[in-house]
C-alpha cells in the first residue's frame, strides 16, 4: 500500500501522467484529420486504447489507496467521470459519449495546482456571478420592453419582440456592430442614443466589470485556502483568518503599538521635568 502512494506521489509518475494526457489529445486531434491511411488510423485507435489503459491503471491505484476516500475528492471525480466516459460502447445509445472523450484532456486541470486554483475561484465565484446575472437580466428586461415601445416600428427586425430585442441587446453588450445600427435608427428618431448609450455603460462598463471583480476576488480566495492546505500538508498551523482580517489586526496592533510608545514618551517627559525641577530646588 505504500509502495503504492509513494508510486502515485512521485514526480516521474506525474509528469509520465501529464505526458500520456498530451499524447492522447494529439492522438484525438490527428483522427479527425480526413483521409487518413486506414494503417495509420488502426495505429492511432491502438494508442488511443493504450493511453485509456494508462488511465484505468491511475484510477484503480487512487481507488485502492484512497477507497472510499477517493470520492471524497471532487478532483478525483471529476477524472474517474471523464474516464468512464471514454469507456462507454462505441456502438448503441451510448456511442455519443465517444465523442466526449476529448474530455480527458480537461484532466491537465487536475495536474497543475494552478489551474485547480482557477476553476475552484470559477466554482466559487458562481453565487456572486448569479447575482450580478439576476440585475443583468432585470436591465435586459427593461430595456427591452423599452426598446420595443420606441423602435418597434422603426426597426421590426430587432425590436419586433422580446427574443429578438434580447439578441440586439447582447449584441449591444458586446458592442459588436452597435454605431451601425444606432445610426440606422436614428435616421428615423435622432434621440435614440439616449437609450443606447446608458444601456451600454450600464451593462458592458459597470455590470460586466462586477463580474469580473467577483471572479478575481473568488480566485484570491482559492488561492488563499490553497496556501494553507499546503501549510497545514507542511505541519505550519495557517491562521483561518482572511488576508483582509489578517491586515485589520496588523493594523490595530501597529495602532496599539503606537499608542503605547506615546504614552511612554509622555511619561519620560514628565520624569525629565520631574527631576530638573528638583535640581533646581
Amino acid at each position: 500500500m505504500k509502495a503504492i502512494e509513494a508510486l502515485l506521489a512521485n514526480r516521474i509518475f506525474q509528469n509520465a501522467i501529464i505526458g500520456v494526457i498530451l499524447l492522447n489529445a494529439a492522438i484525438l486531434g490527428i483522427l479527425t484529420v480526413p483521409d487518413l491511411d486506414p494503417a495509420i488510423v488502426d495505429a492511432l485507435h491502438w494508442l488511443d486504447h493504450a493511453c485509456l489503459i494508462v488511465f484505468c491503471i491511475e484510477i484503480l491505484l487512487k481507488l485502492i489507496t484512497l477507497r472510499v476516500g477517493f470520492f471524497r475528492d471532487g478532483w478525483n471525480i471529476f477524472d474517474f467521470v471523464v474516464v468512464a466516459i471514454a469507456l462507454a460502447p462505441a456502438a448503441g445509445p451510448l456511442s455519443v459519449l465517444r465523442a466526449l472523450r476529448v474530455f480527458r484532456l480537461m484532466r491537465l486541470v487536475t495536474a497543475f495546482p494552478s489551474m485547480r486554483q482557477v476553476i475552484s475561484g470559477m466554482f466559487g465565484a458562481i453565487p456572486g456571478v448569479a447575482s450580478v446575472a439576476g440585475i443583468l437580466l432585470v436591465i435586459f428586461y427593461v430595456a427591452a420592453v423599452m426598446g420595443i415601445g420606441f423602435f418597434g416600428e422603426i426597426d421590426p427586425e430587432n425590436f419586433g419582440g422580446l427574443g429578438p430585442a434580447f439578441f440586439t441587446l447582447f449584441q449591444l453588450m458586446t458592442t459588436e456592430g452597435w454605431p451601425n445600427m444606432a445610426r440606422t435608427i436614428m435616421e428615423t428618431s435622432p434621440l435614440a442614443w439616449l437609450f443606447f448609450i446608458p444601456f451600454i455603460v450600464m451593462t458592458t462598463f459597470t455590470t460586466l466589470n462586477l463580474v469580473f471583480g467577483i471572479v478575481v476576488n473568488s480566485m484570491e480566495e482559492a488561492k488563499e485556502e490553497a496556501a494553507r492546505e499546503e501549510m497545514s500538508a507542511q505541519g505550519i498551523d495557517a491562521p483561518p483568518e482572511k488576508v483582509e482580517v489578517r491586515l485589520a489586526l496588523i493594523e490595530k496592533n501597529i495602532k496599539e503599538a503606537v499608542a503605547d510608545l506615546a504614552a511612554l514618551q509622555n511619561n519620560l517627559q514628565r520624569l525629565i521635568k520631574t527631576g530638573r525641577s528638583g535640581k533646581g530646588k
